[in-house]
C-alpha cells in the first residue's frame, strides 16, 4: 500500500492507496495540540472554585488550600469546593464502560495521580481501592537531556499533595501505595478484581512491561485507556505506533488503536476488546484528541 502524509497548516493529511482500497485521513499532529498530562509547576494555579455566597470557614479553608496546588484531575472536595484540574473527567465517566457497582471488589487505580478514579471506584462500593503512584518527578520516565537539566531539588519535589488533601476532604479510605508500574507484581501487592489504568502509557519509555505488570496482578478485568491516533490505523491494519521521544510534554508514543489493542493483547490477557472510543481534551478546550478504552480479560 503506497502511504503519503502531508502537513499543511497544522493538519497532518495521510493518502494511502493500495489494490481497490484508497483514502486520505485529517488528524492533528501530536506537537500541535501541546497538552500535558500534568500541569507544570512553574505556572500559577487558578484559583478552585467557591459559591460568591459561601460563608462557611470551612469551606474558605478548603478552598484556601486548594488553590495553593496544581490540579490534574476536577474533584468535588464538599463545601461547594471544586478543584480547577487540567482535565474534567466527571461528564465523561459513563463512557468508559464501568461496572455501576463494584461492592466486594478489590482495586487498582494505576497512576492515580490527584485520584478522581480512586475515589469513583470507592463511591461505587469497592471493599477495597489501592491507589498505586510514584512519590517524586525521579521516578518519571524523563527524556535524558531533561533529566540531566534538572537540579536535584527538582527531582525530589513531592508529588501527591492533591491526592492528600482530596483524601482528607472526603474522608476516604483509598490506600495510597508507593510503587511505579514498573514494579508492580502479585507478591508486592496480591490480585484485583478491577485494574484501572487511564492516561499513563504513551508517558512511559516501556509500556509494553508496564502492562505486563498490570496482567499479572489482574483476576477479573482490566480497564485500560489512552489517547490513540486512527491515522496510524489506515496501514492495512498493522499495529503501528510512532515514536515521539517525550520532547513534547514528556509523550513518549502515538499509538493506533490496532497497536495499542495488539500490545494488551500480548501481555497475556484471554481477550481483549475496545469497548469505547470518544473525542476528550482538557478542561474548557475542544475535544480533538481521540480517547479509547479496552476491557481486558486473563485466562
Amino acid at each position: 500500500m503506497a502511504v503519503r502524509q502531508l502537513d499543511l497548516l497544522g493538519l497532518r493529511a495521510t493518502l494511502f492507496a493500495g489494490g481497490r482500497r484508497a483514502g486520505v485521513e485529517i488528524s492533528v499532529p501530536i506537537g500541535a495540540s501541546r497538552w500535558r498530562h500534568a500541569p507544570q509547576a512553574a505556572e500559577a494555579p487558578p484559583a478552585s472554585t467557591l459559591p460568591a455566597s459561601a460563608t462557611d470557614p470551612a469551606a474558605a479553608e478548603l478552598a484556601r488550600q486548594a488553590a495553593s496546588i496544581i490540579w490534574y484531575h476536577t474533584l468535588e472536595l464538599g463545601h461547594g469546593v471544586v478543584t480547577p484540574g487540567f482535565m474534567d473527567h466527571r461528564g465523561r465517566v459513563d463512557r468508559y464502560g464501568l461496572p455501576a457497582r463494584l461492592d466486594g471488589m478489590r482495586v487498582l487505580d494505576v497512576a492515580a495521580f490527584d485520584g478522581f478514579w480512586s475515589f469513583e471506584f470507592e463511591r461505587r462500593g469497592a471493599a477495597e481501592v489501592v491507589a498505586l503512584d510514584i512519590a517524586t518527578p525521579r521516578e518519571v520516565d524523563l527524556p535524558f537531556r531533561e533529566r540531566n537539566r534538572m537540579s536535584e531539588a527538582d527531582l525530589d519535589h513531592p508529588i501527591g499533595a492533591g491526592f492528600r488533601l482530596a483524601h482528607a476532604a472526603l474522608g476516604s479510605k483509598v490506600t495510597h501505595v508507593h510503587c511505579n508500574v514498573y514494579d508492580l507484581s502479585p507478591e508486592r501487592l496480591g490480585l484485583f478484581d478491577l485494574v484501572h489504568c487511564g492516561d499513563l502509557l504513551l508517558h512511559l519509555r516501556d509500556p509494553a512491561r508496564a502492562l505486563w505488570n498490570i496482567r499479572q496482578v489482574t483476576r477479573g478485568h482490566a480497564f485500560l485507556s489512552d489517547c490513540i491516533y486512527p491515522d496510524l490505523d489506515r496501514h492495512d491494519g498493522l499495529p503501528i505506533m510512532q515514536y515521539e521521544g517525550a520532547h513534547i510534554d514528556n509523550i513518549w508514543w502515538r499509538f493506533g488503536a490496532n497497536a495499542l489493542r495488539s500490545m494488551i493483547d500480548d501481555a497475556g490477557f484471554a481477550r481483549v476488546d475496545e469497548i469505547a472510543r470518544f473525542r476528550y481534551g482538557p478542561r474548557g478546550e475542544p475535544a480533538t484528541m481521540w480517547h479509547a478504552v479496552f476491557r481486558a480479560t486473563p485466562p
